[in-house]
């Protein structure tokens, strides 16, 4: 077995645990913004940043955290309850003021409140 062989797998070993925590991660983020859409109003939200990208994430990622209809007066207990109960860096902004919306918006992953309502088991 030639060194680059054991090289290549251990990064490809690597990598799928990124994806693995990257994925984790995201369905985390979904469960946890449900919660939380309960006691603080927003109309949508988009996950964007490393988060969305494959095999890119990892243990030392930040959570970036765009959302619509957030209220300036919710902006830091949205942002303490998602650090506190994701147990991670969080970034998170209002999109309506953000200079990159449109990258945003084109490349993050949408839920809308209805989303998270028809998670919801009845």
């Amino acid at each position: 077995m030639s060194q680059t062989y054991l090289l290549d797998k251990v990064l490809q070993r690597k990598s799928i645990e990124r994806e693995r925590l990257r994925l984790a991660s995201i369905e985390k983020a979904k469960k946890i913004l449900k919660e939380m859409s309960k006691s603080i109003g927003f109309e949508k939200v988009y996950l964007f940043g490393t988060i969305t990208k494959p095999y890119r994430f990892s243990e030392e990622s930040d959570i970036d955290i765009a959302f619509v209809g957030l209220k300036d007066e919710d902006f830091f207990s949205a942002l303490a309850y998602l650090s506190r109960n994701l147990g991670r860096d969080v970034d998170i902004l209002q999109l309506e003021k953000h200079r990159l919306r449109e990258k945003i918006i084109k490349e993050g992953i949408v839920w809308t409140r209805q989303d998270f309502q028809s998670l919801n088991p009845k």
